[in-house]
């Protein structure tokens, strides 16, 4: 279980900085575990207004602190119009709140913050007609007084203050220092081996300890979780090779980023050559008598001089402890950051630490992941989309440029940068007004493969481009006449496809959801769907269980899209599972999809997957949808699905705009067609193919314009 190896790292951490004498210094926070067996079951309100559905207290006797551990949370599915379930954790101590919605709870991988005291008031607040919400907590974290290790003061007296720098945090469960810096996005540096976990928390405005030197913990609002996704690091691999990078999603009660609430950074240079200067070490380091408890991992400060400068090394005679690894390295010259301080040491000379200059370090942060990744100063928009595929007869797109946060787009600077194959082309789109351009990309051979991307400047001359990391990822189409449908379901009737267990064909009842959503009533267009148990929810203890497709021919198709509409409800991956896979012999499958969360769509949605290096060139595609495994319980609706298309792209080319029918020959049947459209085109503008010449309007031109086309 996650809860054991979190236990056993912490053991392995305590011990093998308990026997070096070179520390790399964090302080693993001494925790335990109580099971508290909580299971709210089935929760619906009856309220006739939004609030308080269900509340319960948990509780860990004669603990400083906790932090709860989710098995299972779901929320119910908000009723149309309202607003979202969400759930509502307070400290009896302090009455410090978290509020958690569903992402949050991804983002948090279902744990809470950290919240001092024995004891948490769990509410769950809904609209009236939400769907059945659920919680489940089988233990708890709790922590109890912590333990002090060995120091690594270099001096007889431990010489470092109480100090309040916005720019610092405290990094747990692991026992470390963070801090903000002065990328982009403005993320976070600590130390690698600092990262050992997937969901440390960064408290800011950490209080200061209990007299017996038990934590206390900032309130939710001053907490941050960490973005698995934006971690980069090498794990921490000794002395001057020690570091990671990463950020931290906004915060859930003010939904600021930790930048944007502590409103300060520290600036990162290169070490210089050693030349007399003090550096200064922040962080969160233990303390031991005659220091007072109160200071136990709260942030303090300390100055020392600077003795070592080489290749990524840097050392400096600066008080500091366990729980200060991480911590920024300081010039006290300059006021920069000059690297990750990592380990202690002073009793044989110095304290340790990572510098800027690491070349691996470097690559992250001209590489960022995750929520690193900057968004750029103005934003793209395309009023009429952007196309599925580009004419070989040349396309035009509608680019909007406006400004984001502060940033002001400089007219007249919007430039659209394409590549066929032959070599990048950059040209200037034209403006139609203000920061609204008309991007024309020419002819191409039909079946290329064509790369574009946008660009403009701020009124500061700073250039923003769309997608935002292009020019490495651009948006790619293929040039097309036209769509080929190798497959083409409304499911108004039954297409006869393999099904196993509960699979059916045809209209669902609105039945299940007893977690999640129910299934809906009716299909995307007209009433049938493909749908697992149209009655309710799947089984437990289900195996898998499949829809199969016949074998469809995309032999003449070389690019390949499947489409479909979705309506599911599954429970996240480590409990249920739900599948979306391909095969082109029927026996080899590949998986295209699968739920890694709880999914409880409450409407339709359209799913688009590139199926080409699988079936392009193929004459037997088969398409399947799994239901399962799933386990002993927590039921939800399970899949339904409408309005499956396979489609590619054709070079054909299309023949007279006066071939109304497309049977290759214009003559009286398109006469006949051309009436039955008779009339104003629809308003707004919509398909009108029967207006020949453009006005709007089918009419006598329109007849005129055939004779002249007649074959």
């Amino acid at each position: 279980m996650r809860t054991n190896i979190l236990r056993l790292t912490c053991s392995v951490l305590f011990v093998l900085n308990a026997a070096t004498s070179v520390l790399a210094q964090t302080y693993p926070i001494e925790q335990r575990e109580i099971d508290v067996s909580f299971d709210s079951g089935r929760i619906v309100g009856d309220r006739n207004d939004r609030g308080n559905i269900f509340s319960t207290v948990i509780r860990a006797p004669d603990a400083s602190w906790l932090r709860l551990q989710f098995d299972r949370a779901t929320l119910g599915v908000a009723p149309p119009g309202g607003q979202e379930t969400i759930l509502r954790l307070t400290s009896l101590e302090d009455r410090a709140q978290q509020h958690l919605n569903l992402k949050h709870l991804n983002e948090w991988q279902y744990t809470s913050a950290y919240f001092n005291g024995n004891a948490v008031l769990l509410e769950i607040i809904a609209d009236p007609g939400a769907g059945p919400s659920r919680i489940s907590i089988p233990q708890v974290w709790a922590g109890p007084e912590i333990p002090f290790m060995e120091r690594s003061i270099c001096g007889p007296t431990d010489d470092r203050e109480l100090s309040y720098d916005p720019r610092a945090c405290r990094v747990m469960p692991i026992g470390c220092t963070g801090w903000l810096i002065d990328d982009a996005n403005h993320c976070f540096l600590t130390a690698g081996h600092c990262v050992n976990y997937s969901f440390e928390v960064m408290e800011f405005n950490v209080p200061l300890s209990d007299a017996n030197g038990s934590l206390n913990h900032p309130p939710p609002e001053d907490q941050y979780v960490r973005d698995p996704d934006s971690l980069q690091t090498n794990g921490g691999q000794g002395i001057g090779d020690d570091w990671a990078y990463f950020g931290c999603f906004q915060n859930t009660e003010t939904g600021l980023w930790a930048f944007e609430a502590q409103g300060d950074y520290f600036v990162l240079a290169f070490p210089p050559a050693v030349g007399g200067q003090d550096i200064r070490i922040t962080g969160y380091g233990t303390t031991s008598s005659p220091v007072s408890p109160t200071w136990n991992q709260v942030q303090k400060t300390h100055t020392g001089p600077f003795v070592d400068s080489s290749g990524t090394t840097v050392g400096y005679q600066t008080d500091t402890t366990g729980g200060n690894s991480g911590s920024p390295v300081i010039n006290e010259d300059t006021g920069e950051a000059i690297g990750i301080h990592t380990h202690g040491g002073c009793s044989s000379g110095q304290n340790n630490g990572t510098g800027i200059n690491h070349s691996g370090l470097q690559n992250a942060l001209a590489n960022p992941q995750g929520v690193c990744i900057p968004l750029p100063p103005l934003e793209f928009d395309f009023p009429n989309g952007l196309p599925d595929f580009l004419s070989p007869d040349g396309t035009t797109i509608r680019v909007v440029v406006t400004g984001r946060d502060n940033a002001e787009p400089e007219p007249g600077t919007g430039m659209i940068y394409y590549d066929d194959g032959s070599g990048l082309v950059s040209e200037l789109m034209t403006e139609v007004t203000p920061n609204v351009y008309d991007a024309v990309l020419p002819d191409f051979d039909c079946g290329v493969d064509v790369t574009f991307y946008f660009s403009a400047e701020t009124t500061l001359g700073e250039i923003a481009y769309d997608p935002a990391l292009a020019p490495a990822s651009p948006y790619s189409r293929i040039t097309a006449w036209g769509v080929i449908y190798a497959l083409d379901l409304d499911l108004e009737s039954d297409p006869g496809w393999s099904t196993e267990g509960m699979w059916a064909f045809g209209q669902p009842t609105g039945g299940g959801g007893q977690y999640g959503g129910p299934d809906p009533d009716s299909g995307y267009t007209g009433n049938n769907v493909y749908g697992y148990n149209l009655n309710g929810d799947y089984e437990n203890y289900l195996p898998e269980r499949h829809l199969t497709s016949d074998a469809i021919d995309c032999s003449e198709l070389e690019t390949v899209r499947v489409q479909f509409r979705r309506w599911l409800g599954v429970e996240r991956a480590v409990y249920d599972h739900a599948y979306f896979r391909v095969s082109n012999n029927g026996t080899n499958w590949t998986t295209i999809w699968q739920n890694d969360s709880e999914i409880s769509d409450s409407s339709w949605k359209l799913l688009d997957y590139d199926i080409s290096p699988y079936a392009a060139g193929q004459s037997n595609v088969y398409l399947r949808w799994t239901m399962g495994t799933t386990d002993s319980s927590w039921q939800y609706c399970g899949w339904n699905l409408d309005d499956i298309q396979v489609l590619g792209f054709h070079c054909d080319e299309p023949g007279s705009p006066a071939d109304l029918n497309d049977d290759g020959v214009v003559d009286i049947n398109d006469v006949f067609m051309l009436l039955g459209m008779w009339g104003p085109c629809p308003d707004p503008p919509a398909e009108c193919p029967g207006d020949l010449t453009g006005d709007d309007e089918v009419n006598i031109d329109d007849i005129f314009e055939i004779l002249a086309n007649w074959t």
